[in-house]
């Protein structure tokens, strides 16, 4: 997978798409974008792929960017959700789908 990941490719539609997500999330920062990205390219080089997917960024975003919200005491929502709600509004997917 490590000599597989210089080659890996993402679409910028997609990082675009992320970079959509940290805003909406109000995520400090760029880190959560670089995160996100890379955490998919090594996800898809573990799989043997050349390409990230939609999928890929789905499983890594929550691990990449749950930790990064601000915290808002009077918040009852957890934030694995609110990352799955916004995840699957940008992306323009079911949310039954992506939790």
């Amino acid at each position: 997978a490590q000599q597989r990941l210089p080659q890996i490719q993402i679409e910028r539609e997609l990082k675009l798409q992320i970079s959509a997500v940290c805003a909406e999330l109000d995520v400090d920062g760029l880190r959560g974008d670089i995160v996100t990205n890379r955490a998919a390219k090594a996800l898809a080089a573990l799989e043997a792929r050349t390409e990230v997917t939609i999928s890929d960024i789905q499983r890594v975003i929550g691990l990449c960017l749950r930790h990064r919200l601000r915290k808002d005491p009077l918040e009852t929502v957890d934030s694995g959700y609110k990352v799955s709600k916004v995840f699957a509004e940008v992306f323009h997917l079911d949310l039954e789908a992506v939790s």
